[in-house]
């Protein structure tokens, strides 16, 4: 019987016993031929195994030629960039300053591809760094390798670390391309986003179905944003919360709220459901904009895009706001915001972490809350800074950033 784990490496070469459709998405579906040569993660394996005919390490292999910057010649080069694809919005716009900065050491002279769940490549569209302008789809052929100069396979970057002193997640991808984080300046250690006309076009049927729902015309009055929901539940806050943010909110502008209400959408103080009926039933002046399924993700950036400013947690809006300028005010719990913004001040100056409120914070966790180093022990539901985070604090963010343009106060709800 052959071997079937990964030898010493996430990233192996995959071959299959036998035809294979593995549905990704719902508008995703691969087809695996016994006949080719795949380029697959080992975590990505689990439901493939009865199909699997040889795997084998990538780093091993004739065709891999890791990209390490510091070395290689870039000028004239193509380059493919491989993320672990169950990875979100976040992690695909990490990438989006490295490849910024790959483009200026080549002198604008090097050819990225870069793969990706087509949901959710679709938030790199038009970005100058890709060859053409758009990421591919689909699964990696082994022998499409050689057709590179040099690969980038990026696994992890900072997830799963819970290591205390974590480094920023720039300076980790930067470390992978063998380069020294500390050359590289901070306008590479943030992502960014390209928005078109058809964007716009989008944004603007968006708003006109709101006049003619609500009677609100949002490109007078201006609007905040806020994403209430985050991906696991380690990095999810109260819904209450959000519901006493909301309702001060919406006495100076319009507030869209926004997020998937597919799958697995974390419980904290209540079930999302019950947090979409109190948002059905907010008033006038609250836009529901929380979908099943997700509203398109070039949709959701158009609309952040003329936002006055966002509100979030640490997930996809806060890293698409950052992208396309529009301030936030993120919300964190078990990660110390500096490993993900740290080298944008605008963004650290509104983020809100109620770190003094747990000793074991940061913690770093990712899967579940370690009960050990909670506060509540098994009993922790959200993650504790999160959980006391006063809304008051939130909303003195909003705040400052209205005094800039408008000298209005909020009231902190009591």
């Amino acid at each position: 019987m052959k071997d079937k784990t990964p030898h010493n490496s996430q990233w192996v070469i995959v071959t299959f016993n036998r035809p294979v459709m593995w549905t990704r998405n719902e508008d995703e579906v691969w087809t695996f031929t016994p006949k080719r040569r795949y380029v697959l993660n080992a975590n990505q394996l689990g439901n493939l195994g009865d199909y699997i005919h040889t795997i084998s390490d990538l780093r091993t292999s004739a065709f891999y030629k890791p990209l390490l910057a510091g070395q290689a010649t870039l000028a004239g080069s193509n380059v493919l960039i491989e993320r672990y694809r169950e990875r979100g919005i976040g992690d695909l716009l990490f990438l989006t300053g490295p490849m910024n900065y790959l483009k200026f050491l080549s002198g604008g002279e090097i050819n990225i591809d870069a793969y990706a769940l087509a949901d959710r490549g679709v938030i790199l569209a038009n970005h100058p760094a890709l060859q053409y302008k758009a990421t591919l789809a689909g699964p990696l052929h082994y022998d499409d390798l050689q057709h590179y100069d040099y690969h980038w396979f990026v696994d992890t970057a900072t997830e799963y670390d819970e290591e205390p002193d974590q480094m920023n997640v720039y300076d980790a991808l930067y470390k992978t391309l063998g380069l020294d984080p500390t050359t590289v300046p901070a306008d590479y250690k943030r992502p960014n986003i390209v928005l078109e006309d058809a964007d716009f076009k989008n944004l603007d049927q968006f708003l006109y179905f709101i006049w003619l729902e609500k009677k609100l015309d949002l490109r007078k009055s201006g609007y905040y944003v806020i994403a209430p929901f985050a991906r696991g539940s380690l990095r999810a806050a109260s819904y209450q919360m959000w519901i006493d943010v909301i309702s001060q909110l919406k006495t100076r502008r319009p507030v869209v709220v926004v997020g998937s209400l597919d799958g697995r959408v974390p419980t904290t103080d209540m079930e999302a459901g019950e947090f979409n009926q109190h948002m059905n039933q907010a008033g006038p002046n609250v836009v529901n904009a929380l979908r099943s399924p997700p509203m398109p993700l070039r949709v959701l950036a158009s609309i952040i895009s003329r936002a006055t400013a966002v509100g979030c947690l640490d997930s996809g809006p806060l890293y698409v706001a950052q992208a396309l300028r529009v301030p936030a005010v993120s919300v964190w719990g078990p990660h110390d915001p500096g490993v993900r913004i740290g080298y944008d001040q605008d963004y650290m100056n509104l983020a809100v972490w109620s770190q003094d409120k747990c000793r074991r914070c940061p913690c770093y966790s990712y899967d579940r809350f370690p009960a050990e180093k909670c506060p509540q022990g098994a009993g922790q539901r959200i993650c504790e800074p999160l959980r006391t985070t006063n809304p008051g604090v939130i909303l003195n963010k909003f705040e400052e950033i209205e005094n800039k343009n408008v000298p209005v106060a909020l009231t902190p709800p009591k």
